[in-house]
């Protein structure tokens, strides 16, 4: 069932607020470069792992203990690169000195109590009028 036109207004604007009260936020939803490379790494683990199981099941065929040692490895380490991030990531966070602590769980209670606030009261209009 489609939105209404007052409704797709409404979460417009609702949009609008929350990418204007979280930055942070905007930008996770952007698609950026980051996420090509992430794609890239996932694939490229995964890849690993494939040709370690490849390797193994050549170790088990041929009686290579050390074989199969390496191709275990080879799997662990793709995994492990599909599964984390690259460590530099450019942006502001990553220039910070590092001398004042980080709270965002206090910003984000504040941010949701503000978000609570304002869907109750633009709920609150919308059932009067």
């Amino acid at each position: 069932m489609p939105l209404s036109e007052h409704e797709q207004k409404m979460l417009d604007e609702m949009e609008r607020q929350l990418f204007a009260d979280d930055p942070r936020l905007a930008r996770a939803f952007r698609s950026s470069p980051r996420d090509r490379r992430s794609r890239r790494r996932i694939v490229l683990g995964l890849a690993g792992v494939v040709i370690g199981l490849g390797v193994l099941v050549l170790a088990v065929s041929l009686p290579a203990v050390w074989l199969g040692v390496l191709a275990f490895l080879l799997m662990l380490a793709g995994a492990v690169y599909a599964v984390t991030s690259p460590k530099n990531r450019p942006g502001p966070e990553s220039g910070s000195g590092g001398d004042a602590p980080t709270q965002p769980t206090q910003g984000g209670n504040d941010f949701m109590r503000r978000l609570e606030e304002r869907w109750e009261k633009r709920s609150g209009d919308d059932g009067r009028g």
